[in-house]
């Protein structure tokens, strides 16, 4: 079993969140850490998300609090979420010149539909929390791992009478939507689990972090991540919109 907890996006004021939040100053890293771990009644985390980016300290000053935790123990790998590219390698640099652990790991909202230029999905309130480009380009020169969250959309691709939000109503969304009704009819499988297969199966793979109330959408979704798309139907699903 892996242990993960996130920190630097808790509230400070009631109703004062994204703004008013803990951040990640070197202050509050150590304070949010010790209340996750005294929660969770465990000495040590295998990894430890930084939740959302923080302009209002340096980079720096993050990374050398989390170096004090990696050299004690208590924290074994880094990640970050809701950060942009560039702040990522920053935070890496400095950590690697540091002789610490760098960030090993990106955690940000994608899906198969995409949402318009300019706009987010609903919910995201992260100006760079949707995995782009860079992200993932940085992440294959790196060996960085990808994680994915609201891949699913709230469980719009299989219940139709969930409505896609309307960031995604747009021509490409149309044509992907058929793409993947194609291909999850050849291959008697849900388009959640098409999905899936496609998002594990990308290079560099995208992990994805799921939550359900019935083991039957457990199962439902490990079938889906442990099935590998035959070139045709990745290629169908990669070209459309």
């Amino acid at each position: 079993m892996k242990i993960a907890t996130k920190l630097g996006a808790e509230p400070t004021v009631v109703g004062g969140w994204p703004e008013q939040r803990q951040g990640l100053s070197a202050a509050a890293v150590r304070t949010a850490l010790a209340g996750s771990l005294d929660r969770l009644g465990v000495d040590s985390v295998d990894l430890l998300w930084l939740h959302q980016e923080d302009r209002s300290v340096p980079i720096e000053e993050t990374v050398d609090a989390i170096s004090d935790f990696v050299a004690m123990g208590t924290v074994d790998r880094v990640g970050a979420s809701n950060h942009p590219a560039w702040r990522i390698e920053r935070a890496r640099q400095h950590a690697i010149n540091s002789g610490t652990c760098p960030i090993d790991a990106l955690q940000l909202s994608t899906s198969y539909l995409r949402p318009r230029p300019g706009t987010l999905p609903p919910g995201n309130v992260h100006r760079f929390g949707v995995l782009d480009d860079e992200h993932v380009d940085l992440a294959a020169e790196n060996d960085i791992e990808l994680w994915a969250y609201t891949l699913l959309l709230s469980g719009a691709y299989d219940n139709r009478d969930k409505q896609f939000p309307e960031v995604f109503d747009h021509p490409g969304s149309t044509r992907r939507l058929a793409a993947l009704h194609e291909v999850s009819a050849a291959l008697g499988m849900s388009r959640s689990q098409v999905k899936l297969a496609w998002l594990v199966g990308r290079s560099p793979s995208i992990r994805p972090i799921l939550g359900g109330s019935k083991i039957e959408q457990l199962d439902i979704a490990l079938e889906g991540v442990g099935t590998t798309l035959p070139d045709e139907f990745r290629q169908r699903l990669d070209e459309a919109g």
